[in-house]
């Protein structure tokens, strides 16, 4: 019994290991957005001097603050859709002397090209004109 169990837990284990990354076609993928989304408006309202709290109430919280580096905020985003590649977004914020300084990074541009919710909304205009086509 022993030398029959082990053949049969690694077969399970190949099985579901390999199926995170199958597409199976007609399935429908969520889009999983992950972290924080900063706009190029979020970045143009910050000033050199504003306190964390301010730069909290314009960009949000942190995804992550590195307790070994209180003076840098991560704003991080990955947007996997369920159609796509995944898109992801780094935003840096530094403070200096507890007052903001600085960011790095860039903004992703044209996010809704990016994500797959535009291709949903496709779709569904599509099925209404062709539920409208048999109806008349």
């Amino acid at each position: 019994m022993p030398r029959l169990l082990f053949p049969i837990a690694l077969i399970a284990l190949i099985a579901t290991a390999g199926c995170s990354s199958l597409h199976f076609p007609g399935v429908y993928r969520i889009d999983i957005p992950q972290g924080n989304f900063v706009t190029e408006d979020m970045l143009k309202e910050l000033k050199p001097g504003m306190t964390p709290d301010q730069v909290r109430f314009v960009m949000g919280p942190p995804t992550l603050v590195d307790p070994f580096t209180p003076d840098m905020w991560f704003y991080l985003m990955t947007y996997r859709p369920g159609q796509g590649d995944k898109v992801h977004q780094n935003i840096l914020v530094y403070f200096n002397n507890g007052t903001y300084d600085h960011y790095e990074g860039q903004v992703i541009d044209d996010f809704r090209s990016k994500t797959s919710g535009r291709k949903d909304l496709e779709l569904q205009e599509k099925a209404r004109e062709r539920k409208d086509d048999a109806a008349g």
